[in-house]
């Protein structure tokens, strides 16, 4: 199990320097999990490259919607503080 972040899974789908150790991660182990709040910071990602004219509308629907199947049921919540 790998748990991830944003910054992991916007390497595996946006093609840069990180891409190729992104894929090798995932091919060494599939099971990631992340923060519910991945979601949300990934799509902010997708819209700066929209501001920056570096994709368009349909190009960050089909990458949000490969992220969404790839993370499907493997988002947690995490609490802040444990029970004391």
């Amino acid at each position: 199990m790998i748990v991830t972040d944003t910054n992991i899974i916007a390497f595996l789908l946006l093609e840069g320097k990180f891409t190729s150790k992104a894929k090798a991660a995932l091919r060494k182990d599939s099971d990631w999990i992340a923060p519910i709040l991945w979601k949300s910071e990934f799509r902010n990602v997708l819209a700066l490259y929209m501001r920056k004219n570096v994709l368009d509308l349909m190009t960050v629907v089909k990458i949000m919607e490969e992220a969404e199947r790839l993370m499907q049921g493997r988002e947690y919540t995490v609490p802040s503080l444990d029970k004391i």
